[in-house]
């Protein structure tokens, strides 16, 4: 009765520690009355029933202690869950700030590659201004955007150029006007800040030009100077900062230019052609001038322009383009006489000064250039290409007594022999007007 008393009480401990509540209340209770019977079976004192009752007892207490180790467990748990969820929470806002950081720089290293590549081609302003306009609508939603060149003075004011958004979301040049006092204000702003500036972008509002509501700039520096601005129209806020890197690049780009222009301009000849570059032709042009009003002498000035050139280049590309400039240059160059001036006047623009020749004699010239070059085949890489021209000729001086006069004349020439259609010459008249619409180049 003993033993069975004894092994019922452990199994009842063993309940407390590893078991459910049922089970101890099922074991105490049976040690209790195992417990209890032996007790009366021997007639036991007050110190029996104790041990009665504190065999009943003790495994409550364990499993009491058990529920205790189990309810702090689960506190426990759920701390180290709710710290584990917070750090867990810190490090993936950790994670998205610093994806988002390197997705910003990824774009603004991708913007400045586009910037870099799209205008780096560029040798003069207008072409570098014209290559962002094919960049900024990837990059930049704005209405319109001005280009303005300090170093360049147009009528004591600086170049100014400027574009608008058409409706398939190209950018379209507007022509060359006087500069408006919105941006002389910017222009002013830019000189006020100094060198202490930087080219981040700055909106100016208030007092904006018709259908516009903010404008956008950001100055273009070249060692500490200001050398030029560029301002976006009705710019969004959060573009902001495409536009600093936008001019950061054309200010490089711009003090490249004004570099090329500068070692241009001290050159006689142009690298491409070979022939005289239009300062230097203007220069001896104006000499040969006055030599004949001195001495009573004629000359003639013809004007040549390739036609249909830019579809050349759009179809074949530059680098053919310009086998086909240098080609025709030299064909020129090799049938006029020695004491003749000719230019690369620009783009693919030639102009030539005949001297002591009158226009009656200087007409079949030009027709003989016309038809050598348009029989004239010329290799570019793998292309064998024809190229016809247009001539314009005026006469000095019957046409015009100074060397603007008849540039300007022959030029009306050319554009009418590309109005009549192309690949002839004509020789100025007074009814002989420039039609608006035509296009060198054409």
């Amino acid at each position: 009765m003993q033993a069975a008393a004894v092994s019922v009480w452990m199994l009842a401990m063993v309940a407390g520690l590893c078991w459910a509540r049922w089970a101890v209340a099922t074991l105490a209770t049976a040690s209790v009355l195992t417990s209890g019977a032996l007790q009366l079976s021997h007639l036991g004192g007050p110190a029996g029933w104790v041990g009665v009752i504190a065999v009943g007892v003790t495994p409550w207490l364990l499993a009491s202690q058990r529920s205790r180790y189990e309810r702090r467990v689960k506190r426990l748990q759920a701390r180290e869950s709710v710290k584990l969820s917070q750090l867990q929470e810190h490090g993936l806002l950790r994670l998205q700030r610093e994806n988002e950081e390197r997705e910003s720089t990824i774009t603004q290293i991708t913007t400045l590659y586009h910037v870099t590549k799209a205008t780096a081609r560029a040798l003069h302003v207008q072409e570098l201004f014209a290559f962002s306009l094919e960049l900024v609508p990837k990059l930049l939603d704005v209405k319109g955007l001005r280009l303005i060149d300090l170093v360049h003075q147009v009528d004591d004011s600086p170049l100014t150029l400027r574009a608008h958004r058409v409706s398939d979301g190209r950018l379209l040049r507007d022509e060359i006007n006087a500069i408006l006092p919105i941006e002389r204000a910017v222009i002013q702003q830019v000189a006020r800040a100094g060198a202490a500036s930087t080219s981040e972008a700055t909106a100016l509002e208030g007092s904006l030009p018709t259908g516009l509501t903010r404008l956008a700039w950001a100055p273009l520096w070249n060692e500490q100077r200001p050398i030029g601005v560029v301002i976006a129209d009705d710019l969004p806020p959060d573009q902001a900062d495409t536009l600093s890197i936008v001019a950061n690049q054309l200010s490089l780009q711009l003090t490249r230019v004004h570099l090329y222009e500068a070692i241009e301009a001290m050159a006689i000849t142009d690298t491409l052609t070979g022939l005289l570059v239009r300062r230097y032709f203007l220069e001896l042009a104006a000499e040969e001038l006055q030599r004949s009003a001195r001495h009573g002498l004629p000359c003639t000035v013809i004007m040549t322009d390739l036609d249909f050139f830019k579809a050349k280049n759009d179809t074949y590309g530059h680098l053919v383009g310009d086998v086909v400039l240098r080609e025709v240059a030299q064909l020129v160059h090799k049938n006029l006489r020695g004491i003749d001036l000719i230019a690369r006047y620009g783009g693919e623009e030639f102009v030539l000064l005949l001297v002591e020749t009158g226009p009656d004699q200087a007409a079949p010239i030009a027709e003989r250039l016309r038809q050598l070059m348009e029989v004239h085949q010329i290799r570019a890489y793998d292309e064998t290409l024809s190229q016809t021209v247009s001539l314009g000729i005026a006469g000095f001086p019957e046409d015009g007594r100074t060397l603007e006069d008849l540039i300007a004349r022959a030029d009306e020439a050319l554009y009418a022999a590309k109005h009549a259609g192309r690949n002839r010459v004509i020789r100025w008249t007074p009814s002989v007007h420039s039609p608006p619409s035509t296009v060198h180049g054409a």
